[in-house]
């Protein structure tokens, strides 16, 4: 076992990734709000206000500092080894400045100075301090950020004016929104982990059920707290602690043609008690090694065209992949170079890795009438489902309040953060992890059918259509790029290029459906052509719904996030979801050769 000190990085090891937790160390939990943290803040706040300036260049008007503390035990286990123990404290600080004035300020602009690496770090943002309580040295780190940050806004404010000179801007739009000063503290109990047993259970469930037709296999723990300070120039401070817990298992093999799959499964709790039975997570993995089994032993699959039922958890991460990015409020940045241009819808703060857009859709039908969607930051479950995505207050200090985005079909509004943008009346308090996102996202259906009713209305619409057979997708399965930087660099290009729904989604859990009900599961299905407006296709939802967590971070956010740990967490409770037409394609990829013997047998 090894113990070194971790900042939120993410490690890969044994065929799994798996996240430091960001987490607060249990002593700042108790402490007084103001600490040594907070004072440091607030009294270098005052000073930056008051004497930071150059001579004949803007002063600053808006100042925003963010420290989040994290201490994390994260253990990781494959066949019964143990691959990976972990613990680690961090303190970073996130430094904001803004020239000029609400109505036309520094930001919004991408130019290529921000690829440099100072302006690579400024544009980051992040300033590790110091773990100590030392007032004086970490105001001193704060300066020395605050000097860079402003600096930085300085020649952006002035880039930003020259490239304006050339071409007039596309919107009228001021750059901030002013909103309400709050003063909140939103903090959960901590989540206590015992590092030991948490080795244990991984151990254990690792070596549940290992089947020799796995290749490799993988188990991990993480847990910690999250302890946020936030204060900036307007007086709105806030303190947020948040505790969570991850439980994930991944199992990867090739078929006998060479094929690559995989298959795993994730589950967050806001503490270790809330987790599943040992028993319970132990059928879950066997579950996992035999499903992935099953597919490998599967027929390819053909190219079909026709009705598709995304039954469960399949319906609730096809509708956070493909169609809730899209309801993030966006705004073209300024630049001074076409090039740039393109780097920032592909790099910037509202750059989505689904290349999904609404833009031109307010008040328009983007879903059937049937179907609406809410975001609900106020609470902390919906239904039997716990959901992860709620908060007080924005990473901006706006105050969380329910957001109807679409109302029987109709797109009513987008989320948004205090950047203005076309259509929003103000933010809408979804500013999270560095970008607009979902808090708990539901879509609600009115007068949802049975489980059953829907299998029999798919089975219909593909007999309508002369089809041997229906398409029932159960489960999305990993990304086929993965969750690397390079592989997310590589999807926000293809999206970014327009190449991102021409390419295609794998799929992992794909079955034919027949019309005397039995089914054969088909492997190496790819879902092509899908994009938003594929959405106002969908015929029926069902009454029973799914969720599933993730990371709301995304285009450039989420390679750092990835890196600081940071990233927010959404939650989406989704019904299945029957679309009428769509296209499921072979995977084009060439097949790397499986091994050339077999895996290694157990000592008798």
């Amino acid at each position: 076992m090894t113990s070194a000190r971790m900042n939120g990085l993410c490690m890969a090891g044994a065929g799994l990734l798996w996240c430091v937790v960001a987490s607060a160390p249990a002593r700042a939990q108790g402490q007084p709000r103001d600490d040594v943290v907070a004072r440091a803040t607030r009294d270098e706040m005052a000073r930056t206000m008051t004497e930071l300036r150059i001579e004949k260049a803007d002063r600053p008007y808006f100042v925003a500092y963010t420290v989040t503390e994290h201490e994390a035990s994260s253990a990781s286990a494959s066949y019964g080894s143990l691959v990976g123990s972990h613990q680690g404290r961090g303190r970073t600080l996130s430094v904001e400045v803004r020239v000029g004035d609400y109505a036309f300020d520094n930001t919004n602009f991408f130019s290529m100075s921000a690829l440099t690496a100072a302006g690579m770090r400024t544009f980051i943002g992040m300033t590790e301090l110091p773990l100590d309580d030392d007032y004086l040295e970490i105001r001193r780190q704060i300066w020395l950020a605050t000097d860079a940050s402003y600096k930085a806004a300085v020649e952006g404010v002035a880039g930003k004016r020259a490239a304006l000179l050339n071409h007039s801007r596309a919107d009228s739009l001021p750059d901030f929104w002013k909103e309400e000063v709050t003063h909140t503290t939103d903090e959960l109990r901590p989540a206590a982990f015992d590092l030991a047993a948490g080795e244990a259970l991984v151990r254990d469930l690792s070596k549940a059920g290992v089947s020799p037709s796995v290749y490799s296999s993988s188990v991990s723990l993480s847990a910690g707290n999250t302890r946020t300070y936030y204060v900036n120039s307007e007086g709105t401070t806030f303190v947020r602690s948040r505790p969570m817990v991850r439980l994930a298992a991944t199992a990867s093999t090739q078929a006998a043609d060479g094929m690559p799959l995989s298959n795993a499964f994730r589950i967050s709790a806001r503490s270790v008690d809330a987790l599943p039975s040992r028993e319970q997570l132990a059928e879950r993995v066997r579950g996992l090694y035999a499903t992935l089994d099953t597919i490998r032993n599967a027929a390819v699959m053909d190219r079909y065209n026709g009705p598709v039922l995304f039954e469960g958890r399949a319906a609730a991460e096809l509708f956070s992949e493909q169609f809730a990015p899209a309801l993030a409020a966006t705004r073209k940045a300024v630049s001074n170079n076409p090039a740039m241009e393109q780097m920032a819808a592909m790099f910037g703060p509202s750059a989505q890795r689904s290349g999904a857009s609404l833009a031109e859709k307010l008040g328009a039908r983007v879903l059937p009438s049937f179907l609406s969607v809410v975001d609900d930051p106020t609470i902390a479950e919906h239904g039997p489902f716990a959901l992860f995505g709620g908060y007080t207050v924005d990473d901006q200090g706006v105050r969380s309040h329910p957001t109807r985005v679409i109302e029987s079909g109709i797109l009513k509004t987008f989320l948004a953060g205090r950047t203005p943008v076309a259509g929003v009346a103000r933010s809408t308090g979804n500013y999270r992890g560095g970008s607009v996102s979902p808090s708990n996202m539901i879509v609600e259906a009115a007068n949802g059918e049975s489980d059953a009713a829907l299998r029999e209305r798919l089975l219909a619409l593909a007999k309508a259509r002369g089809l041997p057979f229906a398409i029932v997708i159960r489960a999305l399965g990993e990304r086929g790029g993965g969750d690397d930087a390079a592989s997310m660099v590589q999807e926000m290009i293809s999206a970014a290029s327009g190449r991102g729904a021409a390419k295609g989604r794998n799929v992992l859990g794909v079955y034919k459906l027949y019309a005397d009900g039995h089914e054969e599961c088909v492997r190496g299905a790819q879902l092509v052509g899908m994009g938003v407006d594929s959405f106002k296709d969908i015929v029926a939802a069902s009454a029973s719904t799914a969720v599933v967590h993730g990371s709301s971070a995304t285009g450039f956010s989420a390679l750092i996030l990835s890196a600081e740990g940071g990233a927010a967490i959404s939650s989406f409770v989704v019904p299945s979801l029957l679309f009428e037409d769509l296209t499921i394609t072979k995977r084009p990829d060439e097949l790397p050769k499986p091994p050339i013997s077999a895996p290694p047998a157990a000592p008798r």
